[in-house]
């Protein structure tokens, strides 16, 4: 698939951050005195913002504010926002996109100071034009406003571009902004998941997606 330029998720597209995320959602309940959910019904909620998943599942607005604050006194004091792996072979895609001279960015419903420290941990910051997370008023499943403003930071049309990500919410939301879309199946949301948000290409691992997006496997 050629482009000019390309907007990666994070959770589930650069990064395996399933581990920090499952723990920080178990204390979570544990916290506030829910009952825990399954593990499926968890990885379920890796994706969409946090505030959006608890409101549609018909917490209220005091609920809502003491979940997310101990999840993310969790995350931020015990490490777990960092309690994740980049997929094999991710960053040396990421490289060899960056040194081709092909721009980068990210667009991630983390918020925006937690995008900017996972990329940042992971020595990944240089080689993308912008880190985006979600501000202040972005919330919903939508992530179009993110995408738009990775957009932005490439500083080129959004057709010209394509978004990489694992859940709908990328796909759907760069459709809405004319972009194809490529699904990564290794991801959290699966392939039947990706076909019926209608991702222009899918692919099973970062080998095939390196394939996809340079025209050969990226080898260490």
């Amino acid at each position: 698939m050629t482009s000019s330029g390309i907007i990666f998720d994070l959770d589930g597209t650069l990064t395996d951050s399933k581990p920090g995320l499952l723990a920080g959602l178990r204390h979570m309940h544990a916290a506030v005195g829910w009952e825990e959910p399954s593990e499926a019904e968890l990885l379920a909620w890796l994706g969409p913002p946090l505030v959006t998943v608890l409101r549609d599942a018909g917490r209220s607005a005091d609920e809502i504010d003491a979940a997310i604050a101990a999840f993310r006194d969790h995350m931020r004091g015990g490490g777990g926002l960092v309690d994740s792996a980049l997929y094999p072979g991710v960053d040396r895609l990421v490289a060899a996109l960056d040194d081709a001279g092909v721009p980068l960015a990210v667009a991630t419903h983390k918020v925006q100071r937690d995008a900017e420290t996972v990329v940042e941990h992971f020595g990944l910051r240089a080689r993308f034009r912008g880190v985006h997370g979600r501000i202040d008023g972005e919330a919903g499943h939508s992530k179009a406003s993110v995408i738009a403003r990775a957009v932005d930071s490439i500083g080129l049309r959004a057709a010209a571009l394509v978004m990489v990500g694992d859940r709908v919410n990328d796909i759907a939301s760069a459709h809405e902004l004319g972009m194809p879309s490529i699904g990564v199946a290794y991801g959290y949301g699966g392939r039947a998941e990706l076909e019926a948000a209608g991702a222009t290409r899918i692919v099973d691992s970062v080998d095939e997606l390196a394939a996809l997006l340079t025209g050969a496997l990226v080898a260490g």
